[in-house]
């Protein structure tokens, strides 16, 4: 897959994971869990589905027949270092299975191959299925990206270009700028540094209309929680500021952030 492609996985991924975590209750608080979208995530991961009795599990084979097993119940447990049998005999036993007082003591405690469960266990999912993903790319991955946003901002193709700019936080590991520091009609995203003295800075920040199609960026940092100087931002955004990139050139920078950064390796 192009890099263009494993973003929008990574997207995806995140999305169902976040989806999911939703719909898991807190401790003593129980909720149904969003089997499907569960499901969805799984299918991205390196979990296979089986059938045991009554349970919807998915195995990972660590050696042979041996591995890591998730239940698709409200609980999510994911157990380890075990065989499907085992967690079948542990999860949904028969009458018979409980005359032997060893088959007991493993229904009635399953410490020993418990690995977590809830949101423990989607987010070993979840890492599961980023792990997949590769992220090298050549310079021509970056310009093709950038090419395309360049081409959406000359058709007005607003959803387009948020796609790809999209694309380009994800890369980039960019953050939502803080509402409070937001402009009517803007979508804003920026690199965001922990803050200092009670500052909350972002920088760069990318801020696009989808309404009017406008495209701009401040390169520098910005202390959004300061009043004075969070200013700046809709200076830039409703053009009294001039902007320190505008149109293309925001995506011509956004590609030489993405080449800046240190290459990944596949895991």
């Amino acid at each position: 897959m192009s890099l263009k492609e494993n973003l929008r996985k990574k997207i995806l991924i995140n999305t169902l994971s976040k989806t999911t975590s939703q719909s898991i209750g807190l401790p003593g608080k129980p909720r149904k869990l969003d089997k499907e979208t569960m499901r969805r995530l799984l299918a991205l991961s390196p979990f296979v589905p089986e059938k045991r009795r009554d349970l919807q599990l998915y195995f990972r084979e660590v050696d042979p027949g041996v591995g890591e097993i998730l239940v698709l119940d409200n609980e999510l447990p994911l157990y380890d270092k075990t065989t499907l049998d085992d967690v079948a005999l542990r999860k949904s036993p028969e009458l018979k299975e409980m005359i032997s007082i060893r088959k007991v003591i493993k229904i009635l405690n399953d410490s020993d191959v418990l690995r977590c469960k809830g949101r423990d266990a989607l987010r070993y999912i979840q890492d599961c299925a980023l792990d997949l993903l590769d992220f090298r790319f050549e310079e021509s991955d970056v310009d093709e990206m950038a090419d395309e946003g360049i081409d959406a901002l000359a058709r007005g193709d607003s959803e387009a270009v948020m796609e790809i700019l999209g694309l380009f936080v994800e890369f980039l590991s960019y953050e939502s700028v803080p509402e409070s520091a937001l402009v009517n009609d803007y979508v804003m995203f920026g690199s965001y540094h922990e803050a200092k003295y009670g500052k909350e800075t972002f920088g760069p920040i990318i801020m696009y209309n989808d309404r009017m199609n406008i495209l701009r960026s401040i390169k520098k940092t910005v202390p959004v929680s300061d009043l004075a100087s969070r200013e700046i931002i809709p200076g830039v955004a409703l053009g009294e500021i001039e902007p320190d990139a505008e149109g293309n050139e925001v995506f011509r920078f956004l590609k030489e952030q993405v080449l800046k950064k240190e290459r990944p390796t596949l895991h």
